[in-house]
């Protein structure tokens, strides 16, 4: 039988560990931020409590509850995951949404330590991570990039300047005409970051029709 008081508790901690990883979503602009995790995490606990309970009052196993909670949020999660042409956006924040709901069932269940732990991992590994892949930004790779432009050969020179000031090395350069427009195809060494800045300055221009990667 679980007293009033560690129904409370454990609670009140599912709440608090839900809150601390939604926050860190929330800071970094996730789908799901704080609110959804805390709720998760609360709801997750909500069931197990009531798993352990039905078992003590009305018998039968216990795990039942358990089991359906790890196929219902496994739903949710998958309502955040995007596709957008070859590229998939939002597995993390699914994995996270998952996670979330294991931390709130072993709070649920009393086991605090699991609980604070599993916090702990969710936390370091967000951020190791996400630090990890900005030191990736600043990585130079060779890469191979296509931009069609209108039939301007000056304007293909003025490409060529965007590049030459944001550092990025231009290996091998190709320019043909195709359907009408100036089609360069170039190998560059640049990084992440560099590659971002070139096509925040050549896209909003007109004479720019197609930058590929």
């Amino acid at each position: 039988m679980i007293e009033n008081s560690e129904i409370v508790l454990r609670l009140i901690t599912a709440l608090v560990f839900g809150g601390i990883i939604g926050l860190e979503r929330q800071y970094h602009d996730k789908p799901a931020g704080f609110a959804t995790n805390t709720l998760i995490c609360v709801g997750s606990a909500v069931f197990a409590l009531l798993s352990i309970l039905s078992a003590y009052y009305l018998g039968g196993d216990p795990a039942r509850i358990a089991a359906q909670i790890v196929a219902g949020v496994g739903f949710l999660g998958a309502g955040s995951i995007l596709r957008d042409g070859n590229k998939i956006s939002g597995l993390t924040t699914a994995a996270g949404i998952w996670l979330v709901a294991a931390v709130g069932m072993a709070v649920g269940y009393g086991y605090y330590f699991i609980g604070a732990v599993a916090t702990g991992c969710v936390l370091g590994l967000q951020l190791f991570v996400r630090k990890l892949m900005n030191t990736f930004d600043y990585v130079q790779l060779y890469d191979s990039l296509t931009i069609k432009c209108t039939p301007n050969w000056k304007f293909v020179e003025k490409i060529k300047s965007v590049f030459k000031n944001n550092d990025a090395e231009i290996i091998k350069e190709e320019v043909y005409k195709e359907n009408g427009l100036l089609v360069l195809k170039m190998v560059v060494n640049m990084s992440a970051t560099k590659y971002q800045n070139i096509v925040k300055e050549l896209a909003p221009l007109e004479d720019v029709k197609l930058i590929d990667k």
